[in-house]
């Protein structure tokens, strides 16, 4: 089975529609078609979006829903410790994070929509694929 890092702006994007290509990804993952793995700074960075009072604000998001995004993240998720120190990508530092994931966790893929990971197309082995992309992959298109 795949293993895979969602980059925070497709699991965002994912949780607050219900149309798309990251909310197509957030329902594979829900029905077991790929292992996600992301880590502790990564979950952190999915919360602090969510609270942004225009992003809860403009898509009327309560606590109680971040906390279930949160804790599915956690529950049903690999976590990988986000040990490993890299600066590969300068212009964005916290993008590194979703590389670091990628490594600690042995993932095959990485789901972005943020042009820094994107232009990399790959790094170490780990393909680096648009949530279109990936979507094609799994056959969910």
């Amino acid at each position: 089975m795949l293993r895979t890092v969602l980059d925070t702006n497709v699991i965002v994007s994912g949780a607050i529609g219900n149309t798309g290509s990251p909310f197509m990804i957030l329902e594979a993952w829900r029905k077991g078609r790929f292992i996600l793995i992301t880590s502790p700074i990564l979950i952190d960075e999915v919360e602090r979006v969510f609270r942004y009072p225009r992003i809860q604000k403009k898509y009327h998001i309560t606590d109680k829903q971040v906390t279930n995004v949160i804790k599915n993240l956690i529950n049903y998720s690999i976590t990988t410790p986000g040990k490993i120190k890299l600066s590969v990508i300068t212009r964005d530092p916290q993008d590194n994070e979703v590389l670091i994931a990628a490594l600690e966790g042995e993932a095959d893929y990485i789901v972005s929509g943020d042009t820094d990971l994107l232009e990399l197309k790959s790094y170490k082995g780990i393909k680096i694929v648009s949530p279109s992309e990936f979507l094609e992959l799994l056959g969910e298109d």
